[in-house]
C-alpha cells in the first residue's frame, strides 16, 4: 500500500517537471527591466531677472535668440518680441520655423549659476504612441489652467501666457512661462514650479516636494520651507523731524501667509517735543488672489505730509538728525481711510479709497538737536509760504475737516532694487476730490501724473527722464498746493521756492557709469511752470537749471545745479540723496 505523503511529493515531482518543460532556463540573476528612452530634446528656454534665451536645433544647428524681459510684449493671444512672434497657440516660431507643442512629451527643469533652464522634450516614436505618452499632461498655450480640489494629473502642466491655479494635486512639473502660478494650502505638486517672468504664489501649507524657478524672484530658485513663518510680527521704529522731534513707534502685525485670514497692525509711539501720542490701527482683507484684489482701512493720528513723493521718512531723519535740514512739511491728520486694491496684470496697480482727516497744526521746534548743525536752526514749518497766504493756510489746518475720494494708477516696469540697470517705465497717476458732500470743509479736484522713463543707450550709459504734470480746480488749502524747486524738482533753486495750484515739469539726466566701480555721473537739466490762482500760459516765467550729478552705490549721490533765469541769488545748489529715485 502506497502511503499517501508518498502520492502528494510523486504529484510534486510531475508537476515541477512540467514547469521546467514549459519555461526556458533563466540565469541566477535577473535581468532588471529599463525603460527605452526614445525622447529627444525640443527646444530649451534659458532666464533670469534681464534675460530671456531660446535655443533649438534648425537642420542640424542650433540656433539661438537672446531678448531682456522688457522686450516681452502679449497681445490678442501671441507673445511678441520686437513685433515678432515667438509665441502663440500652435508652438514657438524660430526662425520661421514652427515647434508645435502639441510634440512635447516631458520638460526637465534645473538651475546653472544664476539662471534657470527650462528643457522640453520630444519622442521619436510615431504620432500614435506620442499621443499616448502625452495623455496625462495638460498644455493649454494660451489659456488659463485650473485643478480643482480632489483632481490629479498624472503629468505635467504647461501654459505660455495663462494662470495656473492649483488647489488639486499635479505628478510632475508646473509651467507657466508669462502667467502666474498659485499653488493653494492643500494642494500637491510632485514636480517644480517655473515662470519667465510671472509670479509664483505657493501657499506655506502646501506640499511642493520641488522647487520654484522665477525669472522675478531676486535669487531665482527658492526652496520651499515646511515650517509655517511666524504670522506675528513686532517692531521698532525712529523718525526724526523738526515737528515732532524724536518719535519712536512699536508696531505689532499680523499676517496670513495663505491671505485667509485678514492682515491688521497696531502701531502706536510718542512725539517727544509736540507731546503728541501717535497710533495706526488697521485691517486689510484678500478678497482675490489671482487676481490681487484686497479691501482695507485703518484709523489714525499721525504727522503727515504731502511731500512723500520727494523723499521717504527714512531719507528725511538723517539730515534732520545730522545737519539741521528738514525738507517735508507737515500737519497732523486726525481720521481714517479704507481702501479697495487691485492688481489686474503684473506692472499695473489701482488703488480706490475714501479719507475723512480733521487736521491740526503744530509748529516747527526750531531749535532741536542736529549733530552737525552747530548754530543752524529748523527753518518754520511751511517756511517758504508768503506770510499772509500762511497765516490763512495755518487757521484753515487748525480748524477744518477734508474728506475726499481718490484714485490712484501705477504703472511700474523697473528693477526696484537697481532702477538704473534697464529701459523701464514707471507711472502714477492721482485723481483727488473734496467736496461738502463728503463732509469736507473743502471743494475742490486735484490731479497729477507723473511718468518716468528709464531709457538705456548701452552698457554704460542711460537717459532718465520724467514728465510731471498737476492741476486743480476750485480752492486748493496751502498744505494742498504745488511746490517747485530744490530737492526733486528744481535742483539749481531754493528749496520749494515757489507755489501753485497748477504746474509742469521735467527732468532729465544723462548717466554714465563707470566700469568696474561703483561711481556714476550724470548731466542733468530742470525746467518747470508753476502758476497760483492762474492759468499755464507764455506769461509765466519758464525755470530752468543745468548742474551735475555724482552717484556712488547704491545709497548716495550728490547734486550740484544752478539756476538759469539770471537772478541775483544764483549762487549754485548742492543736495544730497540717500536713494536714486529721479
Amino acid at each position: 500500500m502506497i502511503r499517501p505523503y508518498l502520492i502528494r511529493i510523486f504529484t510534486c515531482l510531475i508537476i515541477l517537471g512540467i514547469s521546467t518543460q514549459a519555461c526556458p532556463a533563466q540565469d541566477a540573476k535577473y535581468k532588471e527591466y529599463q525603460r527605452s528612452s526614445k525622447k529627444k530634446e525640443y527646444f530649451e528656454i534659458t532666464y533670469d531677472r534681464r534675460h530671456v534665451e531660446i535655443t533649438a536645433p534648425l537642420n542640424g544647428v542650433y540656433k539661438r535668440t537672446r531678448f531682456l524681459h522688457t522686450e516681452i510684449r502679449k497681445h490678442n493671444e501671441r507673445v511678441l518680441v520686437d513685433g515678432v512672434v515667438i509665441f502663440d497657440h500652435e508652438g514657438l516660431h524660430l526662425e520661421h520655423e514652427l515647434f508645435p507643442f502639441d510634440r512635447i512629451c516631458d520638460i526637465h527643469i534645473d538651475k546653472y549659476d544664476d539662471e534657470s533652464v527650462m528643457t522640453f522634450y520630444t519622442r521619436t516614436e510615431p504620432d500614435r504612441k506620442v499621443s499616448r505618452v502625452k495623455r496625462g499632461n495638460v498644455i493649454e498655450p494660451i489659456a488659463d489652467i485650473v485643478v480643482e480640489e480632489d483632481s490629479f494629473i498624472r503629468g505635467f502642466l504647461f501654459t505660455v501666457i495663462g494662470n495656473i491655479d492649483i488647489q488639486g494635486e499635479v505628478n510632475k512639473d508646473v509651467i507657466s512661462l508669462f502667467g502666474d502660478i498659485y499653488v493653494g494650502p492643500e494642494a500637491v505638486v510632485r514636480g517644480d514650479i517655473a515662470s519667465v517672468s510671472g509670479r509664483i504664489d505657493a501657499s506655506r501649507d502646501a506640499s511642493v516636494y520641488g522647487e520654484l524657478f522665477s525669472g522675478m524672484h531676486p535669487r531665482g530658485r527658492r526652496h520651499i520651507s515646511w515650517r509655517r513663518e511666524d504670522e506675528l510680527a513686532l517692531g521698532s521704529q525712529f523718525a526724526y523731524n523738526r515737528v515732532d522731534g524724536l518719535r519712536s513707534t512699536v508696531q505689532f502685525k499680523y499676517t496670513d501667509p495663505d491671505s485667509l485670514l485678514p492682515t491688521f497692525w497696531i502701531a502706536a509711539g510718542y512725539a517727544l517735543e509736540s507731546e503728541r501720542v501717535r497710533y495706526d490701527i488697521g485691517l486689510e482683507q484678500t478678497i482675490l488672489r489671482m487676481p490681487p484684489l484686497s479691501i482695507g482701512g485703518s484709523y489714525y493720528r499721525q504727522l503727515s505730509s504731502e511731500d512723500d513723493w520727494l523723499l521717504s521718512n527714512n531719507e528725511n531723519t538723517p539730515f534732520a538728525l545730522l545737519v539741521t535740514e528738514d525738507f517735508k512739511d507737515y500737519y497732523e491728520a486726525d481720521g481714517g481711510t479704507v481702501y479697495l486694491r487691485l492688481k489686474p496684470i503684473r506692472h499695473l496697480e489701482f488703488e480706490g479709497r475714501y479719507r475723512h482727516e480733521e487736521t491740526k497744526w503744530i509748529k516747527a521746534e526750531r531749535d532741536l538737536f542736529s549733530l552737525f548743525g552747530g548754530g543752524k536752526v529748523f527753518s518754520y514749518n511751511f517756511g517758504t509760504v508768503d506770510s499772509a497766504f500762511r497765516a490763512t493756510g495755518i487757521a484753515e489746518i487748525d480748524s477744518t475737516t477734508n474728506a475726499h475720494l481718490s484714485a490712484r494708477l501705477d504703472y511700474d516696469t523697473r528693477d526696484k532694487s537697481d532702477p538704473f540697470s534697464r529701459s523701464a517705465w514707471a507711472v502714477t497717476g492721482i485723481i483727488e476730490w473734496s467736496h461738502p458732500d463728503l463732509d469736507s470743509d473743502f471743494d475742490y479736484r486735484r490731479y497729477t501724473i507723473n511718468a518716468r522713463r528709464y531709457q538705456k543707450v548701452n552698457r554704460r550709459t542711460m537717459m532718465a527722464v520724467r514728465a510731471m504734470f498737476g492741476g486743480s480746480d476750485g480752492y486748493l488749502p496751502m498744505y494742498k498746493r504745488f511746490y517747485t524747486g530744490g530737492l526733486g524738482t528744481l535742483r539749481g533753486y531754493k528749496h520749494k521756492e515757489y507755489m501753485g495750484t497748477r504746474f509742469w515739469m521735467m527732468n532729465l539726466e544723462y548717466r554714465v557709469d563707470f566700469p568696474k566701480s561703483d561711481l556714476a555721473l550724470s548731466i542733468l537739466w530742470d525746467v518747470a511752470q508753476i502758476a497760483n490762482e492762474t492759468k499755464l500760459d507764455d506769461n509765466i516765467e519758464v525755470k530752468h537749471s543745468l548742474g551735475i550729478v555724482a552717484y556712488l552705490g547704491d545709497d548716495f549721490k550728490i547734486s550740484l545745479a544752478r539756476r538759469l533765469d539770471r537772478s541775483d541769488n544764483d549762487s549754485p545748489q548742492v543736495y544730497v540723496r540717500l536713494d536714486h529715485v529721479l
